[in-house]
């Protein structure tokens, strides 16, 4: 054994030049597991140098001392392969295999011994010893016998995945007839426990993946395996399937809202690995797995609507209730007007409130299209009609139109038509002075309740103040200030009536910081302080003088 010792390192470096013309990227498996038993610690210590494990693919996991210790640690680590020796104070080499196998060891053995005789060699055979080597050990010959025996657990280990491979095929099919209700309960049952699902839990929810990441017009359906993990991350109980081209989880024992709120958490994570994300309909709860197919049905349906909530990353029951509380009114009305008088933020509430919607309605992508092509085609031709001179500088509708067809989601779409919306109101807001006080007098209305002066609207609207006043009082009839008192003191009238705030709680809201002067300014145009017209009943108060009308079209 020493000499063989001194022999290993040379040896070592032939078989290493040997094997570095091999394909590893060929081998199965990157590491199998073995064992040395036998008592003697110098022999035990030279199987273990004797051969460059490691490129053999192996790892020595553990060592026995003697035949009781080595069966013991068999059974603990089931290695691939253990060399054993035979003869052993307590229990043999040969007692050793039998009782292993006896015990459902399943491994290969490699006995080492000094005995060469026929009885020996055919109980060795009987055990299922896969070789013997005669004392001293061969180290070529050890060598050979190692190369033939990692082919044969590497074909192992091939038709092991290939069985693992059939029954999780199986068994994800098994998932995909209970989500569809396809078998009778007592079929899906039996299959379940075939299986080793459980499905013994109090509440049970499906929730469907897509990608959002984009490619031309369509949605990427299937996230990889890896982000997949990372979307399940540290959420137990949950089952998946591939199905329609999207993953479907099953959450047991967890509520939706619990279940959402950990994918979300993970889709950030996925987000800032990767730089993508993934769109998440949530089915809502059961409470029996036999009902699973109605949160399935629910999430599919839901899915459907990721184009108008594509921004969100996610949609469930919960969300379409608080659309439908959301008001149904037609949120078109006054965008024309909007645009003439150059009121942005107003038009970015129009279309939110038609995102809104949009969603209370349920539209599919068709019918959201078609309803926002049809409304931008009366847009068009309402402005065209009142600016017939200015309508060969609007924007190209043509490819609005195209931006809306081709749109992969609502919020794109509505982006869109804002961009054409502001653009047309830049250019009919040098119409003259007639639309200047238009937009001026509709900034006042909304406003009001702001510090506003006369210089700083001029500015706003790229107008010299002195000119805007002249104008303003030119259209209106009054002076830029007086109207600003007229809408002022309306609205305090309104507030004054309509609710319980406090006199100076009114003279705030309105924007008169000073009480004095709101007291002064009210009695003036209504006849009475604002506590008198507290006390009687606001229908029978008439102004002292009446709002000037301001020209602000309904349109």
């Amino acid at each position: 054994m020493r000499e063989q010792l001194e022999n290993s390192e040379r040896n070592r470096r032939i078989r290493a030049q040997k094997n570095s013309d091999k394909n590893v990227e060929e081998k199965v498996c990157s590491m199998y597991q073995m064992m040395i038993i036998d008592d003697e610690p110098v022999v035990r210590e030279g199987l273990k140098h004797l051969l460059p494990w490691e490129e053999y693919q192996f790892q020595i996991v553990a060592e026995g001392i003697d035949g009781n210790d080595g069966l013991t640690k068999v059974l603990e680590y089931q290695p691939d392969l253990v060399l054993v020796d035979v003869k052993m104070p307590g229990m043999n080499g040969l007692e050793l295999i039998k009782k292993a196998k006896e015990s459902g060891y399943e491994g290969i053995f490699l006995l080492l011994t000094g005995y060469s005789d026929f009885e020996f060699a055919k109980t060795a055979i009987s055990l299922g010893v896969r070789a013997y080597l005669l004392k001293p050990i061969d180290e070529e010959e050890l060598g050979e016998i190692i190369e033939t025996v990692v082919k044969e657990l590497d074909e192992k280990h091939k038709e092991n995945d290939v069985i693992r491979l059939k029954e999780e095929s199986a068994r994800r099919e098994m998932l995909r007839r209970l989500l569809l209700y396809s078998e009778k309960k007592e079929v899906l049952h039996e299959q379940m426990k075939y299986y080793e699902s459980e499905f013994s839990y109090p509440v049970f929810c499906v929730a469907i993946l897509n990608e959002k990441t984009k490619k031309g017009s369509a949605f990427i359906s299937y996230p990889s395996d890896e982000k997949l993990k990372q979307m399940l991350k540290d959420i137990e109980g949950t089952e998946y399937v591939s199905m329609e081209e999207s993953w479907v989880l099953i959450c047991k024992g967890h509520s939706y809202e619990y279940f959402l709120k950990r994918l979300l958490a993970n889709n950030e994570r996925v987000k800032n690995l990767y730089k993508e994300e993934y769109f998440i309909s949530m089915g809502h709860d059961v409470a029996h797995w036999e009902d699973l197919h109605y949160s399935y049905e629910s999430a599919r349906m839901l899915s459907g609507y990721r184009f108008l909530y594509h921004t969100e990353n996610a949609i469930s029951i919960k969300a379409l209730e608080q659309e439908q509380h959301g008001g149904m009114s037609e949120p078109y009305d006054g965008l024309c007007s909007l645009i003439e008088i150059g009121d942005l933020e107003g038009i970015e509430k129009i279309l939110h409130n038609v995102e809104g919607y949009c969603k209370a309605k349920l539209f599919t992508e068709p019918e959201a299209k078609i309803y926002l092509t049809h409304q931008m085609i009366k847009l068009k031709m309402m402005l065209e009609e009142r600016y017939d001179e200015k309508k060969k500088e609007f924007p190209d509708f043509e490819e609005l139109t195209a931006k809306v067809k081709n749109g992969e989601s609502l919020y794109e779409i509505l982006e869109e038509i804002k961009h054409y919306a502001n653009e047309v109101s830049h250019i009919v807001g040098a119409s003259g002075a007639d639309n200047v006080v238009k937009r001026v007098s509709a900034y006042l209305e909304k406003n009001y309740h702001k510090d506003i002066k006369l210089e700083a609207i001029a500015k706003m609207f790229n107008y010299n103040s002195a000119y805007l006043g002249k104008v303003f009082k030119k259209e209106m009839g009054e002076s830029f200030n007086n109207v600003l008192d007229h809408i002022r003191i309306e609205n305090a009238k309104k507030l004054l009536s309509e609710t319980d705030l406090k006199v100076y709680q009114v003279s705030e809201r309105i924007g008169y910081s000073n009480i004095d002067y709101f007291y002064a300014k009210f009695k003036r145009y209504v006849g009475v302080s604002p506590k008198e017209y507290k006390k009687v009943v606001p229908q029978i108060i008439q102004p002292a003088s009446p709002v000037p009308d301001r020209n602000v079209s309904k349109v």
